[in-house]
């Protein structure tokens, strides 16, 4: 009986210390809601390690700045994608002149913050005049750099910190099946990393489709250096075959990819994670997400199994921005934390080891600050990753023209040619791999003509932009029903080939 007893009271502890831990442990900083002045909601896709540490700094800031406490809302219903579903159904229900409860926007990718912008969701923001010298001069924020816009030319929205998309890899799994380590995109598509790579569906994953973007402009910007004028061509003429050359290059290469993907996680977060623990090798993921499970993972000499490597030549430097959103609840409040992300203290949060002077206090946040005045020799020593980007020689320049119209017609035509047919996809990659990749069945599994660049830009889009849901998915329908045929051929090309050897 005394042991019984002794094992509840043990039982009893245990559950007490999980329920008053994070009262004790709680940062001296942090505030609850009913205890703050004054609360601020925030719609944002990031972690809980930048929310959680954003919000201690900026209470702090405000604090030493107002004399008044804050307590952030945080609001996070998933990715870029699903926040937008959110908001316009939010905005859509809303009348003329009334906000929708929310005051600031945070991280998620210029696309979706230019598409907000121009449907009139934003407040003008006031760091523009009240500290104007933050984007002026060699070291205030420039305008455009890569070809990636830092602001709006209306200034509804500014960039925070930047970023570049790349690939991850687990350096075991790379022994593993007998690969050296990806420089490039084009290595992804290497039939050893059949059933290997982990990928996200881009219809779900902003981040995830904007890398696939960063890999088609590629492939067209190389197409438009090498294609040559043809007797009577025009220039015009000239740059718009090599555009589709391109476009058809980019599509053959995701095809690629996507079959030797084990999976398309609606998550992107979920792909560094997975290839860390070796259930994929390799993956594609945008840089702080690559870092982030670097840090994690790194040894006591320094080394880590989960490495993050920006393709050569194939990827922008472009920015997570934030915004205020029109008719904000808490206006003034709102203005102050875009401000505060600008400052110094704000900006050098983004990288600077924990317990370093305005650092992060419980794990680094691997992110690059946007404002080049704050890459000092005095910063970058505390920085977890010492390099200034606007001091390295850009490789590639993002052209927003050629690819930023149809961004929405190639998310919908990677669903349809690579996810909803991925089976089909998977057993024709198999089969041409067996065979050796006989020119004739190659050249069909690769025919992309029904997703072309013209169609991308015309058809496609138009559709997308139709009223009629049902008007959409009946075109993603067919599109899916002509790449599975596609494979489903090519897997009898395949054979034919086989019997005539």
């Amino acid at each position: 009986m005394k042991k019984y007893w002794n094992k509840r009271l043990w039982v009893v502890g245990v559950l007490l210390i999980v329920a008053i831990a994070p009262l004790v442990l709680q940062r001296p900083e942090a505030v609850s809601r009913s205890k703050a002045d004054e609360v601020l909601v925030v719609m944002t896709p990031h972690n809980e390690t930048i929310r959680s540490e954003f919000g201690v700094a900026f209470n702090r800031y405000w604090k030493q700045k107002t004399g008044k406490s804050v307590y952030i809302d945080w609001r996070t219903p998933g990715g870029s994608s699903e926040i937008r579903m959110v908001l316009d159904r939010k905005f859509d229900a809303a009348t003329e002149g009334e906000g929708v409860g929310l005051d600031v926007f945070f991280g998620g990718g210029e696309f979706i913050y230019e598409k907000m912008a121009q449907a009139g969701r934003f407040e003008k923001l006031e760091v523009f005049t009240k500290q104007s010298q933050w984007f002026e001069g060699e070291h205030g924020i420039p305008k455009q750099y890569t070809g990636e816009a830092f602001y709006d030319d209306e200034q509804y929205w500014v960039g925070v910190c930047v970023a570049q998309f790349g690939i991850c890899y687990n350096v075991d799994g790379l022994k593993r099946i007998g690969v050296d380590p990806p420089a490039s995109w084009d290595d992804l598509g290497d039939p050893k990393y059949f059933g290997k790579i982990a990928l996200a569906d881009p219809t779900k994953s902003g981040s995830v489709a904007r890398a696939f973007e960063m890999l088609v402009q590629q492939k067209i910007q190389l197409a438009l250096a090498r294609t040559k004028r043809e007797p009577g061509e025009t220039e015009s003429m000239r740059r718009l075959r090599s555009i589709r050359i391109g476009w058809a290059e980019g599509l053959n290469l995701i095809q690629k990819i996507a079959a030797n993907a084990r999976y398309f996680t609606d998550s992107a977060a979920k792909i560094p994670h997975d290839v860390a623990q070796g259930d994929a090798v390799a993956g594609m993921c945008i840089d702080f997400y690559g870092r982030t499970y670097h840090e994690k993972l790194k040894k006591a000499d320094g080394s880590s199994r989960l490495q993050w490597v920006a393709p050569s030549g194939g990827t922008s430097i472009g920015v997570d921005p934030v915004a205020v959103f029109r008719e904000a609840p808490n206006k003034t409040l709102a203005q102050g934390f875009v401000e505060f992300l600008l400052t110094e203290e704000g900006q050098v949060l983004w990288n600077k080891k924990v317990g370093t002077e305005n650092g992060p206090e419980c794990r680094s946040l691997r992110r690059l600050p946007i404002r080049p005045a704050v890459y000092t020799a005095k910063n970058l020593k505390d920085f977890s990753d010492p390099i200034d980007p606007f001091k390295e020689a850009p490789l590639f320049v993002y052209q927003g023209d050629i690819t930023g119209p149809v961004f929405d017609s190639l998310r919908t035509i990677i669903k349809s040619m690579c996810i909803d047919a991925h089976s089909e996809l998977q057993e024709a990659w198999a089969s041409l791999a067996r065979s050796g990749f006989p020119k004739r069945a190659g050249e069909h599994f690769h025919d992309v003509s029904y997703a072309s660049y013209d169609k991308a830009r015309g058809e496609i889009q138009g559709q997308l932009r139709s009223e009629s849901k049902l008007e959409v998915v009946e075109m993603s329908k067919r599109m899916t029903g002509v790449f599975r045929r596609l494979y489903s051929e090519t897997r009898d090309l395949e054979v034919e080939v086989s019997n005539e050897k």
